[in-house]
């Protein structure tokens, strides 16, 4: 693995995530492919709509993610990798304090020279209060969580890692 590669990945991480705490909606479109999918739980669509949907009115007034440890993968190639990032989320709804942590499992193109973000699992350990745990993506500590699955889209395309293939809960 190219360690300039692993660099900007991680960069790439950073740079979406204060993004999105700062809801910036072009900084955010711009780290996803233009044929992107986020699986955030119960939001599911596209790069751009997830912009959308982070800087648009809703319940919360902030949110702050710290970015733990992160292991890419990046294919021999050089043009697309995997990735596992762990996070803890702070916000607020109103004047409720709510927190979540868990891992962010991606699966990354390079495109014109820049890493992007294709796919995007959230797989949370635990959830914000008054959020739907059955929507996201359930944790295992085995080979049929997630990040062995290197899924490339929601529909599945892509090769499975050891024979696993991960489950949603609900």
């Amino acid at each position: 693995d190219n360690p300039v590669d692993k660099q900007e990945l991680a960069e790439l991480i950073a740079v979406l995530s204060s993004a999105v705490d700062r809801g910036d909606r072009d900084r955010i479109a711009s780290c996803y492919t233009e044929d992107s999918f986020d699986d955030h739980g119960t939001f599911k669509g596209s790069g751009e709509e997830f912009a959308d949907f982070v800087c648009g009115p809703g319940p919360m007034s902030s949110m702050h993610h710290l970015i733990g440890q992160s292991i890419f993968d990046v294919d021999v190639d050089g043009d697309e990798a995997w990735g596992e990032t762990f996070y803890v989320f702070h916000g607020t709804v109103g004047t409720t304090q709510v927190t979540g942590h868990g891992r962010y499992i991606d699966y990354f193109r390079c495109t014109g020279g820049s890493w992007k973000l294709a796919y995007r699992r959230v797989v949370p350990e635990s959830v914000p209060a008054g959020d739907d745990a059955g929507a996201y993506w359930r944790p295992t500590r085995d080979c049929d969580d997630p990040a062995y699955d290197r899924l490339r889209a929601p529909d599945g395309d892509g090769p499975e890692r050891r024979g696993a293939r991960s489950t949603k809960t609900g």
